[in-house]
């Protein structure tokens, strides 16, 4: 059935902002966007749902979470640096099980939705979050994470993380999810078991997300073999020391053959000059976190510099272990506060269809364009000339009130704050 989506303002993202628009749905996609009496004539047989005093944008693209810690909110250290967050999140862990996971995974999906988010990027090193999230009804990519720093488990690891990505293709298939595979780190990964992922990924040609360049005791790892990642989490687990590779994280992962179109690096907080340079040349998407980085102390990522030069970017709550919420409003407020140089549509951009670039779902979702699949949500906006300017200085989690996935509806908050109208 077709269905009338209409607004105050519409905000495509891929064209400007129309007022008095609307979004005509048909079968899960969008068949139409434009003016509100132009689509209105074209579809008189349509239902019309009225989102008077907001604004209809497709669903914000949260590129990087771990849903399965969000139990740990508030529970680990920040402000003291990466390494005592990194031991204690380790050794917090240890205690977790099953129905803890469980219930953290609920609490997140709740808090995407509340916020307006449709579109994930998770990575589960339990395994819970894809069964939850398949049935939530979230489009995302579920990337599987492996960890491994001890080289003489690699054949082993690498022959698990086939079996896991095999399963996990046929827990979702028929869902909005795909499968994607993390090699967590630099420091908790060995080059033997990223060589063996290497092959698993070309002959499963799955997306691939790594966090790399986060910290200035990652890029001394890797850089000298030394420093405090070696010394205060590695050797105390037996591990062998590893050689010094001579070169910064990022160099490293394209010698790898790491970087290219189909990879996200989450964080990359230290990239140096050559290191955009390279991100660009290997057209690498950027997951960016900041209030994530602030909390473990070790600054932003050069944004704007990546912007500039046209670096795919998204940004990433990540986990509620490191940061307050999972609501990207949230984080636009804190990457607005550091880049106030990037103007409104560069923002919202990023929240969307920016977001989807960097998953590599940009040609389903992330604009409100026709034939793409309808993901959008309702968000109540002040009136004004500038849509996008308000969107991005007034919401939040408390003005979105709807959010569709595919034409089903995962929210509707309507009906609870008396606004619900049809025409």
């Amino acid at each position: 059935m077709r269905r009338l989506l209409s607004a105050p303002w519409v905000l495509p993202v891929a064209g400007p902002p129309i007022p008095d628009g609307a979004l005509l749905v048909a079968d899960g996609r969008i068949e139409a966007v434009g003016p509100r009496s132009a689509l209105r004539d074209a579809a008189a047989d349509a239902p019309e749902d009225a989102f008077p005093g907001g604004a209809l944008l497709p669903g914000l693209v949260n590129v990087h979470t771990h849903l399965e810690l969000s139990g740990l909110r508030g529970t680990l250290p920040q402000g003291q640096g990466f390494l005592p967050w990194v031991l204690a999140l380790i050794e917090r862990k240890r205690s977790l099980e099953a129905p803890w996971y469980l219930a953290s995974v609920q609490e997140g999906i709740g808090a995407l939705l509340r916020a307006g988010t449709t579109c994930v990027g998770e990575v589960t090193s339990a395994g819970v979050s894809p069964t939850l999230l398949r049935e939530s009804g979230l489009r995302g990519v579920i990337y599987w994470e492996v960890l491994g720093p001890d080289p003489a488990t690699a054949a082993a690891i690498a022959a698990k993380a086939a079996a896991a990505l095999a399963e996990l293709a046929t827990l979702l298939r028929g869902s909005p999810l795909i499968v994607g595979l993390s090699p967590h780190a630099l420091y908790s990964t060995t080059p033997a078991l990223r060589a063996a992922l290497r092959r698993l990924r070309g002959f499963g040609s799955w997306p691939a997300a790594i966090h790399a360049a986060e910290s200035r005791e990652e890029v001394d790892f890797v850089r000298e073999g030394v420093g405090p990642l070696w010394e205060g989490l590695l050797k105390p687990m037996g591990m062998p020391q590893p050689n010094a590779h001579g070169v910064g994280p990022l160099a490293l992962l394209e010698a790898e053959g790491w970087l290219g179109p189909g990879t996200v690096v989450i964080h990359a907080a230290q990239a140096e000059p050559a290191d955009v340079a390279r991100l660009a040349r290997t057209k690498t998407a950027v997951a960016c976190c900041p209030r994530s980085n602030a909390a473990l102390g070790v600054g932003p990522p050069p944004l704007s510099t990546l912007h500039r030069v046209g670096v795919r970017l998204g940004l990433g709550t990540d986990s509620l272990a490191s940061v307050p919420s999972l609501s990207l409003w949230d984080e636009l407020r804190a990457a607005c506060a550091l880049f106030p140089e990037l103007p409104a549509r560069a923002w919202l951009r990023m929240l969307t269809l920016g977001g989807a670039e960097v998953l590599g779902l940009a040609d389903r979702i992330g604009s409100l364009t026709p034939g793409k699949e309808a993901d959008c949500i309702a968000v109540r906006l002040p009136e004004g000339e500038d849509p996008e300017r308000l969107l991005l200085e007034t919401a939040s989690e408390e003005a979105v009130c709807f959010a569709m996935v595919g034409g089903r509806v995962l929210l509707d908050a309507r009906a609870a704050a008396g606004d619900r109208h049809g025409r």
